[in-house]
Protein backbone atom coordinates (compact mmCIF):
# COMPACT_ATOMS: atom_id res chain seq x y z
CA UNK A 1 0.00 0.00 0.00
CA UNK A 2 2.71 2.73 1.00
CA UNK A 3 4.56 1.96 -2.02
CA UNK A 4 1.45 2.44 -4.43
CA UNK A 5 1.08 5.56 -2.63
CA UNK A 6 4.31 6.36 -3.23
CA UNK A 7 4.45 6.03 -6.43
CA UNK A 8 0.76 8.09 -6.71
CA UNK A 9 2.83 10.49 -5.64
CA UNK A 10 5.33 10.85 -7.18
CA UNK A 11 3.71 10.91 -10.44
CA UNK A 12 1.19 13.69 -9.37
CA UNK A 13 4.89 15.64 -8.55
CA UNK A 14 5.37 14.78 -12.03
CA UNK A 15 2.56 15.89 -13.72
CA UNK A 16 1.59 18.89 -11.13
CA UNK A 17 4.47 20.19 -10.17
CA UNK A 18 7.00 20.49 -12.78
CA UNK A 19 4.77 22.65 -14.77
CA UNK A 20 3.68 24.58 -11.57
CA UNK A 21 7.61 25.22 -11.29
CA UNK A 22 8.06 25.93 -15.33
CA UNK A 23 5.03 27.98 -15.60
CA UNK A 24 4.85 30.03 -12.26
CA UNK A 25 8.89 29.72 -10.57
CA UNK A 26 11.62 29.25 -13.18
CA UNK A 27 13.53 32.66 -13.52
CA UNK A 28 16.46 31.27 -14.67
CA UNK A 29 18.36 34.22 -16.74
CA UNK A 30 20.45 32.32 -18.64
CA UNK A 31 23.57 34.01 -19.78
CA UNK A 32 21.66 37.59 -20.03
CA UNK A 33 23.81 40.73 -19.68
CA UNK A 34 23.32 44.48 -19.00
CA UNK A 35 23.29 46.41 -21.73
CA UNK A 36 26.74 49.23 -22.26
CA UNK A 37 24.01 51.87 -21.36
CA UNK A 38 25.56 54.59 -18.57
CA UNK A 39 24.24 57.23 -16.59
CA UNK A 40 26.45 59.06 -18.16
CA UNK A 41 25.80 58.95 -21.45
CA UNK A 42 21.99 59.33 -20.24
CA UNK A 43 22.85 62.50 -18.45
CA UNK A 44 24.76 63.92 -21.55
CA UNK A 45 21.79 62.80 -23.94
CA UNK A 46 19.08 64.94 -21.33
CA UNK A 47 21.20 67.69 -21.62
CA UNK A 48 21.69 67.83 -26.08
CA UNK A 49 18.48 69.88 -26.59
CA UNK A 50 17.88 73.24 -24.62
CA UNK A 51 14.85 74.65 -22.92
CA UNK A 52 13.22 74.07 -19.89
CA UNK A 53 13.18 70.93 -18.18
CA UNK A 54 10.11 69.31 -16.57
CA UNK A 55 10.16 69.98 -12.56
CA UNK A 56 8.00 67.27 -11.69
CA UNK A 57 6.79 63.90 -11.86
CA UNK A 58 3.29 63.52 -11.58
CA UNK A 59 1.04 60.06 -11.51
CA UNK A 60 -2.61 59.03 -12.41
CA UNK A 61 -3.98 55.66 -11.09
CA UNK A 62 -6.72 55.33 -13.50
CA UNK A 63 -7.63 51.07 -12.75
CA UNK A 64 -6.25 48.71 -11.02
CA UNK A 65 -6.99 44.89 -10.63
CA UNK A 66 -5.17 42.02 -8.32
CA UNK A 67 -3.61 39.42 -9.65
CA UNK A 68 -1.26 36.80 -8.25
CA UNK A 69 2.54 38.22 -7.85
CA UNK A 70 3.86 35.09 -9.57
CA UNK A 71 2.28 35.96 -13.05
CA UNK A 72 4.25 39.00 -12.97
CA UNK A 73 7.34 38.26 -10.66
CA UNK A 74 8.36 34.45 -11.38
CA UNK A 75 8.61 32.41 -7.72
CA UNK A 76 7.56 35.77 -6.15
CA UNK A 77 5.08 34.00 -4.53
CA UNK A 78 1.35 33.65 -5.15
CA UNK A 79 0.06 36.74 -2.49
CA UNK A 80 -2.18 38.92 -5.15
CA UNK A 81 -0.05 42.56 -6.17
CA UNK A 82 -2.34 45.79 -7.32
CA UNK A 83 -1.02 45.92 -10.96
CA UNK A 84 -2.11 49.34 -11.47
CA UNK A 85 -3.04 51.28 -14.56
CA UNK A 86 -1.41 54.65 -14.73
CA UNK A 87 -0.09 57.57 -17.01
CA UNK A 88 2.54 59.59 -15.53
CA UNK A 89 2.40 63.95 -16.19
CA UNK A 90 5.79 66.08 -16.52
CA UNK A 91 4.86 69.99 -16.08
CA UNK A 92 7.27 71.81 -17.91
CA UNK A 93 7.38 76.03 -17.74
CA UNK A 94 5.97 77.56 -20.45
CA UNK A 95 4.86 75.10 -22.55
CA UNK A 96 2.50 71.53 -22.55
CA UNK A 97 3.86 68.76 -20.09
CA UNK A 98 5.15 65.64 -21.40
CA UNK A 99 3.06 62.94 -20.95
CA UNK A 100 4.02 59.55 -20.39
CA UNK A 101 1.67 56.48 -21.44
CA UNK A 102 -2.04 57.05 -21.67
CA UNK A 103 -3.98 54.30 -19.65
CA UNK A 104 -7.00 53.31 -21.31
CA UNK A 105 -11.01 54.23 -20.98
CA UNK A 106 -13.85 52.63 -19.42
CA UNK A 107 -14.31 50.00 -22.18
CA UNK A 108 -10.99 49.32 -22.81
CA UNK A 109 -10.92 48.69 -18.94
CA UNK A 110 -13.92 46.28 -18.30
CA UNK A 111 -12.88 44.64 -21.72
CA UNK A 112 -9.16 43.59 -19.41
CA UNK A 113 -11.47 42.52 -16.23
CA UNK A 114 -10.01 45.58 -14.06
CA UNK A 115 -11.45 45.80 -10.63
CA UNK A 116 -12.22 49.17 -10.15
CA UNK A 117 -12.02 52.51 -12.69
CA UNK A 118 -12.14 55.74 -11.84
CA UNK A 119 -14.02 57.73 -14.49
CA UNK A 120 -12.47 60.69 -12.83
CA UNK A 121 -9.05 60.24 -12.78
CA UNK A 122 -9.46 59.10 -16.99
CA UNK A 123 -11.07 62.12 -16.99
CA UNK A 124 -7.75 63.82 -16.24
CA UNK A 125 -5.62 61.64 -18.51
CA UNK A 126 -7.83 62.78 -21.23
CA UNK A 127 -6.94 66.57 -20.84
CA UNK A 128 -3.67 66.59 -20.03
CA UNK A 129 -3.18 64.49 -23.32
CA UNK A 130 -4.99 67.46 -25.03
CA UNK A 131 -2.68 69.99 -23.65
CA UNK A 132 0.52 67.64 -23.91
CA UNK A 133 3.38 69.20 -25.87
CA UNK A 134 5.06 65.56 -25.91
CA UNK A 135 3.68 61.99 -25.12
CA UNK A 136 5.48 59.24 -25.28
CA UNK A 137 4.39 55.81 -24.76
CA UNK A 138 6.54 52.59 -23.26
CA UNK A 139 4.76 50.04 -25.35
CA UNK A 140 2.16 48.97 -27.13
CA UNK A 141 -0.36 47.40 -24.79
CA UNK A 142 -3.81 48.84 -24.68
CA UNK A 143 -3.22 49.35 -20.68
CA UNK A 144 -0.34 52.02 -21.90
CA UNK A 145 -1.49 53.42 -25.34
CA UNK A 146 -4.76 52.32 -25.76
CA UNK A 147 -6.21 55.57 -23.70
CA UNK A 148 -4.49 57.47 -26.22
CA UNK A 149 -5.84 55.95 -29.28
CA UNK A 150 -9.29 55.86 -27.93
CA UNK A 151 -9.56 59.58 -27.99
CA UNK A 152 -9.25 59.69 -32.10
CA UNK A 153 -8.14 62.89 -32.25
CA UNK A 154 -5.69 63.26 -34.86
CA UNK A 155 -4.16 66.81 -32.96
CA UNK A 156 -3.42 64.55 -30.18
CA UNK A 157 -1.50 61.55 -32.33
CA UNK A 158 0.52 63.74 -33.74
CA UNK A 159 2.45 64.82 -30.52
CA UNK A 160 3.13 61.10 -29.78
CA UNK A 161 6.89 59.86 -31.14
CA UNK A 162 6.54 56.66 -31.82
CA UNK A 163 8.20 53.81 -32.56
CA UNK A 164 7.43 51.76 -36.00
CA UNK A 165 6.36 48.77 -33.37
CA UNK A 166 4.00 50.74 -31.88
CA UNK A 167 1.97 52.11 -34.53
CA UNK A 168 -0.56 49.77 -36.44
CA UNK A 169 0.19 46.67 -37.99
CA UNK A 170 1.04 43.91 -35.39
CA UNK A 171 -1.22 42.05 -32.67
CA UNK A 172 -1.17 44.59 -30.17
CA UNK A 173 -1.66 47.81 -31.96
CA UNK A 174 -4.25 46.03 -34.42
CA UNK A 175 -6.03 45.69 -31.17
CA UNK A 176 -7.18 49.62 -31.03
CA UNK A 177 -9.75 51.37 -33.33
CA UNK A 178 -7.81 53.81 -34.77
CA UNK A 179 -8.39 56.80 -36.60
CA UNK A 180 -8.90 57.09 -40.13
CA UNK A 181 -5.49 57.21 -42.34
CA UNK A 182 -3.09 59.38 -42.09
CA UNK A 183 -1.55 58.30 -39.21
CA UNK A 184 1.68 59.70 -37.73
CA UNK A 185 5.09 58.06 -38.95
CA UNK A 186 7.37 56.49 -36.62
CA UNK A 187 9.51 58.94 -35.27
CA UNK A 188 11.59 57.02 -32.85
CA UNK A 189 14.13 54.48 -35.12
CA UNK A 190 16.91 52.57 -34.72
CA UNK A 191 18.48 50.87 -31.23
CA UNK A 192 20.70 54.52 -30.26
CA UNK A 193 19.21 56.30 -27.02
CA UNK A 194 17.69 59.79 -28.20
CA UNK A 195 17.12 62.81 -26.32
CA UNK A 196 13.43 64.20 -27.20
CA UNK A 197 13.33 67.50 -25.24
CA UNK A 198 15.49 68.95 -22.77
CA UNK A 199 15.74 66.48 -20.08
CA UNK A 200 14.12 63.93 -21.34
CA UNK A 201 15.51 60.58 -23.49
CA UNK A 202 13.94 57.71 -24.63
CA UNK A 203 16.12 54.19 -24.62
CA UNK A 204 14.69 51.92 -27.10
CA UNK A 205 14.53 48.64 -25.47
CA UNK A 206 12.63 45.73 -27.45
CA UNK A 207 12.01 42.83 -25.44
CA UNK A 208 8.34 42.84 -22.93
CA UNK A 209 7.65 43.71 -26.84
CA UNK A 210 9.00 44.60 -29.85
CA UNK A 211 8.09 48.35 -29.58
CA UNK A 212 9.43 48.98 -25.76
CA UNK A 213 10.98 51.22 -24.59
CA UNK A 214 12.60 53.11 -21.74
CA UNK A 215 12.19 56.72 -20.63
CA UNK A 216 15.18 58.69 -18.60
CA UNK A 217 14.29 62.28 -17.28
CA UNK A 218 16.37 64.55 -15.53
CA UNK A 219 14.59 67.50 -13.78
CA UNK A 220 15.33 70.69 -13.74
CA UNK A 221 16.63 70.56 -10.41
CA UNK A 222 19.25 67.84 -10.92
CA UNK A 223 16.11 64.43 -9.50
CA UNK A 224 16.49 61.90 -12.43
CA UNK A 225 13.54 59.12 -13.18
CA UNK A 226 13.75 56.33 -15.16
CA UNK A 227 10.23 55.12 -16.70
CA UNK A 228 10.83 50.98 -17.40
CA UNK A 229 7.13 50.55 -18.69
CA UNK A 230 6.62 46.76 -18.17
CA UNK A 231 10.14 45.27 -18.29
CA UNK A 232 10.08 46.10 -15.13
CA UNK A 233 5.73 45.79 -14.03
CA UNK A 234 6.09 45.46 -10.33
CA UNK A 235 9.55 47.31 -8.37
CA UNK A 236 10.86 43.72 -7.19
CA UNK A 237 11.36 42.42 -10.75
CA UNK A 238 14.67 44.64 -11.63
CA UNK A 239 15.40 44.40 -7.47
CA UNK A 240 15.53 40.43 -7.60
CA UNK A 241 16.04 40.16 -11.27
CA UNK A 242 12.20 38.37 -11.79
CA UNK A 243 10.90 38.06 -15.18
CA UNK A 244 7.62 37.78 -15.88
CA UNK A 245 6.50 34.16 -15.56
CA UNK A 246 6.35 32.10 -18.38
CA UNK A 247 2.72 31.22 -18.51
CA UNK A 248 2.50 34.93 -19.13
CA UNK A 249 5.80 35.93 -21.08
CA UNK A 250 5.90 32.28 -22.97
CA UNK A 251 2.42 31.95 -23.47
CA UNK A 252 -0.54 34.70 -22.50
CA UNK A 253 2.00 37.78 -23.87
CA UNK A 254 4.74 36.43 -25.48
CA UNK A 255 7.98 38.33 -24.53
CA UNK A 256 11.63 38.32 -25.47
CA UNK A 257 12.59 36.89 -21.83
CA UNK A 258 16.70 36.91 -22.73
CA UNK A 259 16.59 40.33 -23.73
CA UNK A 260 13.99 41.64 -20.80
CA UNK A 261 16.82 39.68 -18.78
CA UNK A 262 19.18 42.18 -19.86
CA UNK A 263 17.34 45.33 -19.84
CA UNK A 264 16.48 44.05 -15.68
CA UNK A 265 20.05 43.96 -15.25
CA UNK A 266 21.23 47.26 -16.96
CA UNK A 267 18.13 49.14 -14.80
CA UNK A 268 19.79 47.54 -11.48
CA UNK A 269 23.29 48.39 -13.42
CA UNK A 270 21.91 52.29 -13.92
CA UNK A 271 21.02 52.28 -9.65
CA UNK A 272 23.58 51.15 -8.78
CA UNK A 273 25.47 53.45 -10.84
CA UNK A 274 23.59 56.50 -9.50
CA UNK A 275 21.57 55.49 -5.72
CA UNK A 276 19.67 58.71 -6.58
CA UNK A 277 17.61 57.29 -9.51
CA UNK A 278 14.42 56.74 -8.88
CA UNK A 279 13.21 53.67 -11.21
CA UNK A 280 9.71 54.05 -11.56
CA UNK A 281 7.90 50.30 -12.86
CA UNK A 282 5.18 49.95 -15.46
CA UNK A 283 1.98 48.73 -12.79
CA UNK A 284 3.48 48.87 -8.99
CA UNK A 285 1.22 51.99 -7.84
CA UNK A 286 1.26 50.79 -4.43
CA UNK A 287 5.52 50.57 -4.52
CA UNK A 288 5.25 53.75 -5.79
CA UNK A 289 3.15 55.32 -3.77
CA UNK A 290 4.50 54.47 -0.07
CA UNK A 291 6.47 57.27 1.37
CA UNK A 292 9.33 55.01 2.48
CA UNK A 293 10.49 54.56 -0.98
CA UNK A 294 11.01 58.03 -1.41
CA UNK A 295 9.84 58.51 -4.94
CA UNK A 296 9.67 62.19 -5.00
CA UNK A 297 6.22 61.67 -7.29
CA UNK A 298 3.15 63.39 -6.76
CA UNK A 299 0.32 61.45 -6.90
CA UNK A 300 -2.32 63.33 -9.16
CA UNK A 301 -2.55 65.36 -11.96
CA UNK A 302 -2.74 69.22 -11.56
CA UNK A 303 -4.64 70.33 -14.93
CA UNK A 304 -3.77 73.68 -16.02
CA UNK A 305 -6.79 76.39 -16.58
CA UNK A 306 -7.39 78.03 -19.59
Amino acid sequence: MTKRLNWVLAVLLVLIGLPYYWLLLDNRNGDAQPKPITIAQLRQAAAAIPGPAPIDVEVELVAFRRLPGDLFAAGSGLKRRLIGVMAWRLPVPGKGPVVIDSALDAAAAQQMGMEQFDAGAWRRVAETLGQASLILITHEHPDHLGGLVSLGQREVLDRVLFNPQQLPGNRWTDLLKWPAPPLPQAAITGSAIRPVAAGVVVIPAPSHTPGSQMVFVRLADGREFLFTGDIATLALNWQQQRARSRLIGDWIAPENRAEVYSWLLTIAALKAASPGLVVLPGHDFEWVNNPENQTGVTHRFVIASD
